[in-house]
């Protein structure tokens, strides 16, 4: 298929079919119509970033134009697209950077408490880096992710009694910590 992409991980991705229909560029005004074209919007979104394990999406992304077919969302329908995707929570905001959830942020906690407690870390304490960047961590989904987006669902996991989030003073997490119950 032409319109297959080549991602890093040497894996394919296939678009869906409404990427190469011209219409998908352009926000329906039919709410019916539009409310499915975002659905469409979130899923490929979410598809795309898993599959290239990409945590963040801007305004920028490649995904808002199809320079095959010449067409691109317009700065108000990239907007109401992003907006979606964090009112469906398929998107956390930080200032102006939005994190892509292709699994929710229960999901996410439940991925990382079950690794921590499988690996005999309950009671222990890892730092941040640890989990997103640490050798023990390679083969998992969340390994690689955003610091921040990772702080972020443990703060979930707090509020749940499962972990502890422990921040030092720099502000980007660099000496946090977190221990799991």
């Amino acid at each position: 298929n032409e319109y297959k992409s080549y991602l890093r991980m040497g894996t394919q991705f296939e678009w869906p079919w409404q990427y190469n229909f011209p219409p998908f560029f352009t926000l329906q005004p039919v709410q019916q119509t539009k409310e499915q074209q975002l659905k469409s919007w979130r899923s490929l979104i979410c598809s795309y970033h898993q599959s290239q394990r990409i945590w963040e999406i801007a305004a920028s992304s490649c995904l808002f134009s199809n320079n095959k077919i010449n067409r691109k969302l317009s700065p108000a329908a990239i907007r109401s697209v992003m907006q979606n995707l964090v009112e469906e929570g398929h998107g956390v905001m930080n200032g102006d950077r939005c994190f892509v959830l292709w699994y929710s942020i229960s999901d996410w906690g439940s991925m990382i408490h079950k690794w921590a407690m499988d690996n005999g870390h309950s009671g222990s304490v890892l730092t941040l880096y640890e989990l997103h960047s640490g050798d023990d961590t390679a083969d998992t989904e969340f390994h690689g992710m955003d610091v921040w987006l990772l702080q972020h669902i443990i703060k979930d996991l707090e509020r749940e009694g499962k972990a502890e989030l422990m921040l030092g003073d720099s502000p980007d997490f660099s000496d946090a910590g977190v221990k799991f119950f």
